[in-house]
């Protein structure tokens, strides 16, 4: 189970990564939405969502969605009053905190790991 935790964690990390060089590379207007839309709201809703004990699947999803939309708009709202507004840097920015809260649920999984063979 812990190694599917990781792999998990993992796929979500360079999911972020991918989507987020994909998106600012450019695509045809239809998928760089779709990319858009996952590495702006989904993905960081999803990584952050996994730092919590939620366990059900219902309020995962929309505590997910809530993060991700609320991660969002502290981003760029943080960026709109420091008046260095550009979407590219929104969407690496929101790519880091994917990538931060993969790395902080892997220090979870290795830390519990080592708890529970330490007991």
């Amino acid at each position: 189970m812990s190694g599917a935790l990781k792999s998990q964690t993992l796929a979500i990390g360079l999911a972020a990564v991918a989507l987020s060089l994909v998106t600012i590379a450019g695509l045809p207007a239809p998928l760089q939405a779709v990319a858009a839309l996952g590495v702006l709201i989904l993905l960081p809703g999803v990584a952050l969502a996994r730092l919590l004990p939620v366990t059900d699947p219902a309020p995962a999803a929309l505590l997910a969605l809530a993060l991700g939309l609320a991660t969002l708009t502290a981003v760029s709202l943080g960026m709109f009053y420091l008046a260095v507004w550009s979407w590219q840097a929104c969407v690496l920015a929101m790519g880091l905190i994917t990538v931060l809260a993969c790395v902080a649920r892997a220090w979870q999984d290795t830390a519990r790991t080592r708890k529970e063979v330490a007991q």
